[in-house]
């Protein structure tokens, strides 16, 4: 029996004991984790933070949120668990903010279309990606800077993908941006201009299938009144004289300096015989006339060339697309040499080009230029 109530007051003690330690333990914690919450009052932390601009990152853009703005995001607000003012960020307002910006970055994909009609690309637009803000977890990055005092946070932006793009609508090969070239037409007569922008229509769509020779006066035509030209007076004869079609050297010239640096075969070019400004860099020019001379390249890529004209204030450009053989075009030139006072000069640059398979081939190519006599004038100039 003495034994019996020995164990029941010992067995009490125990969890009396037990009860007091957890009473001890649990006043310990709260009290520490109101210490905690004072050390984590962000009054004093958002009101610098907000004393200086903020710098958003966005890709390649670079956004500022002003000071005064940032202030206006601050709200007062009481804790729940210890019932004391502070100071936090208005999610809302981060929110509100990113919305609106939201709207003035993205940018809808843009699926790709192709149409073919009388052999040509009436229609070609290749696809392009769309962009859209990822408003979440910008908003973090936002919230996370000013929280650290921070002046720098970058926006997360997601990649939209076109829902058509050039491979899956044609089986051509033509799926990106092989080479371009361009040339500068001011200073030009209206004539000119009209010439110019009349010739580079009839090659913009163009295929050149795979081994096949792309001839410039094949596609050009007949140069006359009939077919649009406007007339520009020239000398002959020792008389002033209308001719049809001037201008029409700069497409040619144009279309050369893209061939030359999608790497294809050059298989016919003869410069100006002499130099003309709108040619500049000298030495990287082609003339033609329809039956005497010719701009002639060959497509030996494994795919399709899809040829595009357009024009961004004085410059005419020509882009060429079809697929990426692993070709790699590097250019040193145009360099002009033996220039006299009377304006005649030479002039030459190199090209090279290394295959997929590491192939090097390296050629030069020529211009003699003779004074810029006008009775010598080529009138598609």
């Amino acid at each position: 029996m003495g034994k019996l109530i020995y164990r029941l007051v010992l067995t009490g003690l125990i969890v009396l004991a037990a009860f007091n330690f957890g009473s001890f333990f649990y006043i310990y914690a709260v009290s520490n984790l109101a210490q905690k919450a004072e050390v984590r009052s962000f009054a004093s932390i958002l009101e610098n933070a907000t004393a200086k601009d903020l710098s958003l990152k966005m890709e390649d853009r670079n956004l500022v949120i002003k000071s005064s703005e940032l202030k206006e995001w601050l709200e007062k607000y009481e804790r729940s668990y210890s019932g004391e003012e502070d100071i936090r960020i208005s999610s809302e307002k981060v929110y509100d903010y990113l919305k609106d910006l939201a709207v003035s970055i993205s940018v809808e994909p843009v699926n790709a279309n192709l149409v073919f009609e009388g052999g040509k690309a009436s229609t070609f637009r290749p696809a392009v990606e769309g962009i859209r803000l990822d408003i979440d977890k910008s908003a973090l990055a936002i919230i996370t800077a000013l929280e650290n005092t921070g002046n720098e946070a970058e926006l997360t932006v997601i990649k939209v993908p076109p829902t058509i793009t050039l491979e899956k609508i044609n089986d051509l090969g033509i799926e990106t941006l092989v080479a371009s070239g361009e040339s500068n037409f001011a200073g030009s007569s209206q004539a000119r201009i009209h010439n110019l922008r009349l010739g580079a229509s009839k090659y913009n769509g163009l295929i050149v299938k795979p081994g096949e020779e792309f001839s410039f006066n094949d596609i050009l035509g007949k140069v006359d009144e009939t077919g649009g030209y406007q007339a520009e007076l020239v000398i002959k004869s020792g008389e002033l004289i209308p001719e049809y079609g001037g201008g029409l050297c700069q497409v040619s010239t144009t279309m050369f300096r893209a061939a030359v640096n999608a790497g294809l075969p050059i298989l016919e070019r003869r410069p100006h015989s002499f130099p003309v400004k709108y040619y500049n860099p000298q030495g990287f020019d082609a003339t033609i006339y329809p039956g005497v001379v010719d701009l002639k390249f060959r497509n030996d890529t494994p795919a399709h060339l899809l040829i595009q004209t357009k024009i961004s204030g004085t410059k005419l450009i020509f882009e060429i697309y079809g697929s990426n053989d692993g070709r790699v075009v590097t250019m040193d030139g145009p360099y002009q040499y033996d220039q006299k006072p009377n304006g005649s000069m030479k002039a030459y640059f190199m090209r090279k080009i290394v295959s997929n398979d590491g192939t090097e081939t390296e050629e030069r190519f020529d211009s003699n230029y003779k004074p810029p006599m006008p009775l010598a004038r080529n009138p598609l100039e």
